[in-house]
């Protein structure tokens, strides 16, 4: 004959144990929850990631006036790496231009006179060559003597991989971007005045 208590006894003891092992189990979740969560909090108020924030843009890239500009790198015509962050605290006057298109060598004296007259000031120029070599933008700007300008190249493809970046269609295209990263004009560099600039260094 089965002993009926003996098989209650059996099936309540594994009822039991099935319990603890539940319990553990959930426990155990709860545990590694809780550490995971603790250390994703603290790793989001680390003082390294405190600092890296001071470089990051206080308004929302874009390619208009209020936004922050669009970073980027290009080698100059030596052949030197130059990012645009490089520049934070400096008024930047970044315009794209080549030396076959007419209107650029237009207004390029005039950018050029506003770059010597605010460089103590600490405005930077610089130019986003969409020639098709760096030594067809560099042959025309040593026989104008334009040496305020930093003249960027790397390649045909990269810079106008950065025009394209920019929402630039047709050259000369100037934009000026205040010390804290952010755009404050967009047009041709034609309709860039004194004025304004005179705005941005009071």
């Amino acid at each position: 004959m089965i002993d009926k208590k003996k098989t209650n006894k059996k099936a309540s003891s594994k009822r039991n144990t099935e319990r603890w092992l539940i319990v553990l189990v959930i426990v155990v979740v709860v545990a590694v929850g809780g550490v995971i969560a603790w250390r994703l909090t603290s790793c989001h108020s680390s003082p390294q990631e405190t600092q890296t924030d001071v470089l990051s843009p206080a308004e929302p890239v874009g390619i208009t006036v209020g936004k922050s500009a669009p970073d980027f790198t290009l080698k100059d015509l030596d052949g030197n790496s130059v990012s645009l962050h490089q520049f934070r605290g400096h008024v930047v006057l970044l315009d794209f231009w080549a030396s076959w298109c007419a209107p650029c060598r237009s207004s390029m004296p005039t950018l050029e006179k506003f770059a010597a007259k605010y460089h103590d000031k600490g405005l930077v120029m610089i130019g986003v060559s969409l020639d098709r070599s760096a030594s067809d933008a560099s042959s025309f700007l040593n026989a104008n003597n334009y040496d305020r300008l930093i003249a960027l190249w790397g390649s045909a493809i990269a810079s106008q991989g950065v025009a394209r970046t920019y929402g630039v269609s047709g050259i000369p295209h100037t934009f000026v971007i205040d010390p804290n990263g952010v755009i404050r004009f967009t047009d041709h560099p034609m309709r860039l005045t004194e004025s304004f600039l005179n705005t941005l260094f009071q």
